[in-house]
């Protein structure tokens, strides 16, 4: 029994303390993931867990090997058999939603004021439905595990379903030009100080039907230290969201705006509408607290905190 225990907090320890040091900004961390190899360890930082559904939620997942032919929820270590290139992926199911990400340390010195974010987006295996599949991006600067702390969506970095006709429910090779999608992103207006972390993170969702497999490949994130731009934040924040504190139970829009998700601090849509400038979005049923608001004004992502009283 000690040595059971010895090997738990072992592992426990591991999951906790394991990080992604960023030392420089000059320097981009890269992850290919082809150090993973046919095995279930997830490179150095990164880590999995059961977001929602009938198991333990917030339980690790490690990495099941495959090629595009499960369709069990889990994290997968994804690539065609036997091959050396690896990606990192997931399918969401009852049982297990799966959500996957990193933790980067700043060790450069200097307040990280943004960060350059790319990688390819690879679909694995199609799924059943006709639903526009997405597993959808959030950073955190107040985390310290996947599962906790204030996250916000980035939409230009979700994992958006490619093979959009095809429901036949089959593997299909994530490393051909059709099946793979360049993403990149700017994350401004941050102020990690020396010392502080960032995480990331994909959660998928449980769609009706079997799910599609969707990866994380060829990943890049580079940092950088400067003004924080509080002048074109708060641009923004006029042309979107024109009362951040919600008294009346309406969120009042600057300007045309599209596909405008309001996520919880869960990571959960609970509000999605299209609207115009000077309208509003009743919030009437939902519960005072914080929650992000995301949408798309003039053809550029945006979001937006606010604080319903």
């Amino acid at each position: 029994m000690r040595k059971i225990y010895s090997l738990a907090v072992i592992l426990m320890s591991s999951l906790v303390f394991a990080q992604v040091s960023l030392t420089s900004t000059s320097v981009a961390y890269t992850q290919n993931f082809d150090g993973m190899a046919a095995t279930t360890v997830l490179p150095t930082g990164w880590n999995a867990i059961r977001a929602s559904g009938s198991g333990t939620v917030g339980q690790a997942l490690t990495p099941v090997v495959n090629d595009g032919t499960s369709n069990t929820g889990a994290v997968f270590n994804v690539g065609t058999a036997n091959a050396a290139d690896r990606a990192l992926g997931t399918i969401a199911s009852g049982s297990t939603v799966p959500a996957f990400g990193a933790q980067f340390v700043n060790n450069t010195g200097a307040a990280i004021t943004s960060v350059n974010i790319s990688f390819n987006h690879e679909q694995w295996r199609t799924g059943s439905n006709a639903v526009v599949e997405t597993v959808t991006f959030f950073y955190s600067t107040d985390a310290t595990a996947l599962d906790n702390g204030t996250w916000i969506p980035v939409t230009n970095l979700d994992l958006v379903e490619i093979l959009t006709s095809n429901n036949a429910n089959i593997a299909v090779d994530g490393n051909l030009t059709a099946n793979k999608a360049a993403k990149s992103n700017i994350i401004s207006g941050l102020n990690i100080a020396n010392g502080g972390s960032l995480f990331i993170k994909w959660v998928d969702a449980n769609e009706t039907g079997s799910d599609g497999m969707y990866a994380v490949d060829d990943f890049s994130l580079m940092p950088s230290a400067g003004s924080l731009a509080v002048s074109d934040f708060g641009k923004t924040k006029s042309l979107f969201v024109k009362n951040t504190f919600v008294k009346n139970n309406e969120i009042v829009f600057g300007a045309n705006a599209k596909d405008v998700k309001v996520f919880n601090m869960f990571g959960q849509v609970v509000k999605t509408a299209s609207v115009k400038a000077d309208g509003t979005l009743n919030v009437a049923d939902l519960a005072k607290g914080n929650y992000i608001v995301t949408g798309t004004v003039n053809n550029e992502a945006v979001s937006q905190k606010i604080l319903k009283d």
